[in-house]
Order: structure tokens, then C-alpha cells, then sequence
């Protein structure tokens, strides 16, 4: 006979598979080809593109500078 403890235990499950497979049927997202940033442009290599890149390397690198920076300061 089950206890409490077993059925927490099923529920969790539950909600592991559930969110597993919520985030199987998600889209992914094609990345770009050329950096989405209009003065750049460069080329994204096709690994990153396979992830959903939108940025090249350098331009990504600065945004994530910029975003440390003003988060920093508590600031956009």
C-alpha cells in the first residue's frame, strides 16, 4: 500500500515529465546566418547558428559586457 511519501515522489515525477516534455515540443529557434547587428553583419559560424545564435562572437561578447556593466549599477 502506498504511503504520503509515495505519492509526493509520483507527483514530482509528474512534473519532471511534464515539464520535459513541454520543453521537447517547443520550437527551437533558427539562428541567423549574418549578425543581426546592422553595422556588423560578419558571418555566424554554423554551430551557433544551429543554437539560435543572432549575434556574431564580438558583438555578442559586447552585449553581454554592456548588460554586466549596467546591471552592475543597477541601471539600463
Amino acid at each position: 500500500m502506498p504511503d504520503f511519501m509515495d505519492h509526493i515522489q509520483q507527483h514530482a515525477e509528474d512534473v519532471a515529465a511534464d515539464a520535459l516534455a513541454a520543453h521537447a515540443r517547443r520550437s527551437q529557434q533558427v539562428g541567423r546566418t549574418t549578425c543581426a547587428n546592422l553595422d556588423c553583419g560578419e558571418a555566424i559560424a554554423k554551430e551557433r547558428t544551429a543554437l539560435g545564435a543572432q549575434l556574431c562572437l564580438d558583438c555578442q561578447s559586447a552585449e553581454e559586457s554592456r548588460a554586466a556593466h549596467f546591471k552592475a549599477w543597477g541601471r539600463r
